[in-house]
């Protein structure tokens, strides 16, 4: 006998390995999955535009870096003490203009030689509600406490929303011909739109995602459904009842593995991850010998993988 329901996704025939390269982009839940790739030993780049949530900043971001589309000054708006951009989180910002330009500019590069040989995007949409500027209708990835009368408030259609998606994709593929897209909806809850209203936008992503995914071959990974339906208790919750708990997440990070890795990246990604808390370890004596012994077991570990994989560059 079963005493919840188990969602179990069926193994893509599409495999990940630690030889391909994964550019992330969407909600927070994308960082806490990006983080996990990067600390299992895989090459990524996770938000270049920093955390989004509306699918179509989401796209804009990817689509500017597919084409390497710089961003000028007079994108920029200043706001308090800090210069800022409308398609970009505010871990984006600088009290000097060009400043801040160059980091925006420098990140969007470095994503666009990135992607232009990736084997995968990833993209997990977070709300169908977009937020414009009442004056112009710019759209905005970020608010910025900009004052409530000055911004409007609607829900994509979902024609919108995947034709968005199928925009980027074609933007990606005149770029890089393989790449292969996954999609994800967050299992966050946009709680401060309304409970009915974030019902309303994820029905939205999941019929916008189903039609892209028929469209064009893409893959979805039902990150949604496992924290809905398989861990549906509050227990799996972060405190403020809305986020997946560390629990979860590693919940369904495991079920991602399932679908896309081999045994084989399957036990790499555990050296990875033995590595990775090799490296956390804090001593109580750093300058003790069994502290010395334990970072040259680390050293010889780096090392074996790297020279596993083939690379040059030693993972930190």
């Amino acid at each position: 006998m079963k005493f919840f329901t188990e969602v179990n996704p069926q193994p893509s025939q599409i495999k990940i390995t630690h030889g391909d390269k994964l550019l992330l982009a969407g909600s927070c839940f994308t960082e806490n999955i990006g983080r996990r790739f990067e600390r299992s030993g895989f090459e990524v780049c996770i938000n270049p535009f920093g955390i989004a949530y509306n699918p179509l900043s989401i796209c804009d971001c990817i689509k500017r870096v597919a084409k390497e589309e710089l961003f000028v000054e007079e994108e920029l708006v200043k706001i308090g003490e800090y210069w800022k951009s409308y398609s970009h989180h505010g871990d984006f910002r600088s009290e000097n203009r060009k400043e801040c330009l160059q980091m925006i500019n420098t990140s969007l590069s470095n994503a666009h030689s990135f992607l232009s040989d990736a084997r995968f995007v990833i993209l997990t949409l977070g709300t169908a509600w977009v937020y414009s500027l009442k004056e112009n209708g710019k759209l905005l990835a970020n608010c910025h406490k900009l004052p409530s009368q000055l911004i409007d408030r609607s829900l994509c259609s979902v024609e919108r929303v995947a034709c968005s998606l199928e925009e980027t994709f074609e933007t990606c593929r005149s770029l890089n011909p393989s790449v292969q897209f996954i999609l994800t909806i967050s299992p966050i809850r946009h709680w401060r739109e309304g409970f009915r209203d974030n019902m309303l936008s994820k029905s939205v992503l999941h019929l916008a995602t189903e039609e892209f995914c028929r469209k064009t071959s893409s893959i979805y990974f039902p990150s949604y459904e496992i924290m809905m339906d398989e861990l549906r208790d509050y227990r799996f919750y972060a405190d403020d009842m809305l986020h997946p708990s560390e629990k979860a997440e590693t919940y369904i990070w495991e079920k991602f593995q399932q679908t896309f890795f081999s045994q084989e990246t399957t036990g790499l990604v555990s050296e990875f991850e033995k590595l990775y808390s090799m490296l956390s370890h804090r001593p109580f004596n750093p300058q003790s010998e069994q502290y010395k012994q334990h970072l040259q077991k680390a050293e010889k570990l780096k090392q074996e993988l790297n020279e596993r994989l083939g690379r040059t560059k030693i993972y930190d």
